[in-house]
């Protein structure tokens, strides 16, 4: 009997031992693998962005009050993708959109163009200081359009007015970012490059957006110049943040003025985007973009004068919106 039980606890003895042992192995195998998974799964990427796409629509039949038929149409994306590793930072930026408007009739429906916008951003960074708010970074900016605009008087005739690359701007330069929070970043570089490009060499003629225009001397006629250089100090300023659990605004400020011609003349780019989303696929949007460049002239009337003047326009919409991430 007593050789029995001694068999027994020997056994419920060895049990327990062998348990500790499975356990304690079990535990540095999962410790070990969450280490390995730690290193492996970290991200050095983040990719977001949104887009949108929206209608308008009316149609009339023996209306009395009088109407006319119209479809509209307005899409945008905005991408981003911004990598970090350790005291490096690069941030990618892709925003486009584009719109437009058909009124009448099919066979002699007017086309028009209500949005059309093409910008991209690249900028390196690498910590200054260990608080990660201040940044030396490298940056390129570039905008132009998808396609041609026009201007649209009573009569029959259109006069091309812009179209892909006139004009083009790419801006390039060296400086210092501030990012003291996540949805706030002000770039400024003491010394970039600014290039207008009017590949269009109608437009190129005419002196559209700052160039040189064509001109006759004693040698003959030249044609106007495709591209304009600038050197002067920049500032990027970019916002986006969430006012509400489902309200977003995002703000882009650009400010640029030319050491060599004019300087102190500020040229000015500020766009706002207010989103409103109502559930996961439905939104409405408010945008709004303000232009001043005391190179561009603008003939408000045929029997004024062109001179410089403040741009502006704005668009309310409401349709589809996706969220990726």
């Amino acid at each position: 009997m007593n050789k029995t039980i001694l068999l027994l606890l020997i056994v419920i003895l060895a049990g327990r031992i062998s348990a500790q042992e499975i356990q304690k192995t079990a535990k540095i195998k999962s410790e070990a693998l969450a280490e390995v998974q730690a290193d492996t799964s970290k991200k050095h990427w983040l990719i977001q962005g949104n887009g949108s796409l929206q209608f308008t629509q009316a149609a009339f039949s023996n209306w009395a009050s009088g109407g006319q038929n119209s479809l509209g149409l307005v899409t945008w994306v905005n991408f981003k993708a911004n990598y970090k590793n350790g005291k490096h930072v690069w941030a990618n930026t892709v925003d486009l959109g584009y719109g437009f408007n058909i009124q009448g009739k099919v066979n002699s429906a007017n086309y028009r163009k209500t949005n059309d916008k093409i910008e991209l951003t690249t900028a390196y960074g690498y910590e200054l200081h260990k608080n990660k708010k201040w940044y030396v970074t490298a940056m390129v900016n570039f905008r132009t359009q998808f396609s041609a605009g026009y201007d649209y008087p009573t009569d029959s005739t259109t006069t091309l007015l812009s179209q892909f690359m006139a004009p083009g701007y790419l801006v390039a330069g060296v400086g210092v970012t501030y990012a003291p929070v996540k949805w706030l970043y002000v770039y400024l570089s003491p010394s970039s490059g600014r290039f207008t490009f009017v590949t269009n060499q109608q437009l190129a003629d005419s002196g559209a957006f700052g160039v040189e225009r064509s001109y006759s001397d004693a040698s003959g006629y030249h044609h106007g110049k495709t591209m304009r250089g600038e050197f002067g100090p920049y500032l990027h300023a970019d916002l986006n943040a969430n006012l509400a659990k489902n309200i977003n605004i995002s703000s882009t400020l650009e400010l640029f003025t030319d050491y060599l011609h004019q300087f102190g003349n500020i040229d000015v780019n500020w766009s706002v985007l207010l989103s409103l989303k109502v559930n996961k696929w439905l939104a409405a949007s408010v945008q709004t973009q303000l232009i001043y460049d005391d190179d561009i002239m603008i003939k408000p009337d045929p029997t004024e004068r062109a001179r410089p003047m403040t741009q502006f326009r704005e668009m309310i919409g409401v349709g589809l919106t996706y969220k990726f991430k």
